[in-house]
């Protein structure tokens, strides 16, 4: 049975070479694809010298086509859409996930309504009007996109939200685990966990039909005014109240993960991995994530301060933990903040009868 899907696998692209280990089974036709998963599992020696791991691995998350790693999510969860008949979907977004959900969204022939707060990146936002969406911008984007979603019986795609969203993030562990084997430690930014979940559960079915024969340590990355999962960590705890301090207690100034969700639902499940595989949670300053980011420009290397973030995490715990193999995920490109935006093609609601109008005349 396992070479039957390791057979099947090879015929497929991108996430789909792992349909058969998906929570629900998505029919060829309906499996979208926009060129994301399948990305390179970059071995950098001579970080790894330097920062005392054997072999050091970068998931470069950051080539998907769409930008991120949200790319596989939203393409398991509008595929799995489509198979149910989907006219239109829903999303709140601090950008990666828009940009995703825009492009899938668009090769299933559906309207994507997309609520962005104002803070939104602007050259996100010129990715996704690539993909011709509804953009909605909002001081209220979460709120409107829920109140959305239960109105108009929507399917909100908000990670954080949708347990479906972590099927697709499954395979970003199949291909490590196929091209560098058992791992010790994976390192990854996370703000509502989905894609941290869905990475052990690839781990655990990897193990299960004994594919490899451990699990790696996971550690869960957090900055900025993001750490309720790192605020558990009583090592993180000074880091954290001086972070606050210095901003003046308006929160701390690290801008990864600005617009992640600080608070989420998945936190129990996430402690639950990190204790059953040895790993932690991991703060990291603003002045470790500018060491971390130097250190990989002076290799060429350019990545978002999410994953400059997941790099320092694993600086940090490698003073005091020896690995033969580690991987940082870095989860999405460092966009020029320069691109023009169409603001003409931006629609704003503050209210739910402003949101109301604007639905009403797109369903």
């Amino acid at each position: 049975m396992l070479d039957f899907l390791f057979k099947t696998r090879k015929k497929e692209q991108g996430i789909w070479k792992y349909a058969d280990f998906y929570a629900e089974k998505i029919s060829k036709k309906d499996r979208l694809t926009a060129g994301d998963g399948g990305t390179e599992l970059l071995e950098c020696s001579k970080i790894g010298k330097k920062v005392g791991v054997g072999h050091l691995y970068f998931k470069r998350e950051d080539e998907n086509e769409t930008g991120s790693l949200k790319g596989r999510s939203l393409a398991y969860q509008i595929s799995l859409n489509k198979t149910r008949g989907g006219k239109a979907v829903v999303i709140s977004t601090s950008g990666n996930a828009g940009i995703a959900a825009a492009a899938y969204a668009g090769k299933a022939g559906m309207k994507a309504l997309i609520f962005v707060s104002p803070d939104t990146e602007k050259s996100k936002i010129a990715e996704m009007q690539k993909y011709d969406p509804v953009i909605i911008r909002s001081t209220r984007a979460m709120r409107l996109a829920n109140y959305a979603s239960a109105k108009y019986r929507l399917p909100n795609l908000r990670p954080s939200l949708d347990d479906e969203s972590i099927e697709g993030f499954k395979s970003i562990a199949f291909e490590i685990a196929d091209e560098a084997g058992e791992v010790d430690a994976v390192f990854t930014f996370t703000t509502s966990g989905s894609s941290f979940i869905g990475m052990h559960r690839g781990f655990e079915m990897y193990k299960e039909i004994g594919k490899i024969g451990k699990l790696p340590k996971m550690y869960a990355v957090q900055a900025g005014e993001i750490f309720s999962v790192a605020e558990e960590f009583e090592e993180n705890l000074d880091l954290i109240k001086s972070a606050r301090e210095a901003s003046g207690g308006s929160g701390p100034a690290v801008r990864a993960g600005q617009c992640g969700i600080k608070h989420t639902k998945r936190k129990k499940e996430i402690l639950e991995i990190m204790n059953r595989t040895s790993g932690r949670g991991i703060y990291a300053s603003e002045k470790e994530i500018a060491d971390a980011e130097k250190m990989l420009l002076q290799e060429g290397i350019q990545t978002s301060l999410e994953g400059c973030a997941s790099f320092a995490g694993l600086m940090k715990v490698a003073h005091s933990e020896k690995f033969r193999k580690a991987v940082c995920i870095f989860s999405g490109q460092k966009r020029s903040a320069e691109k023009e935006i169409d603001d003409s093609k931006i629609l704003t609601a503050g209210n739910f009868e402003e949101a109301d109008k604007i639905i009403k005349q797109l369903i």
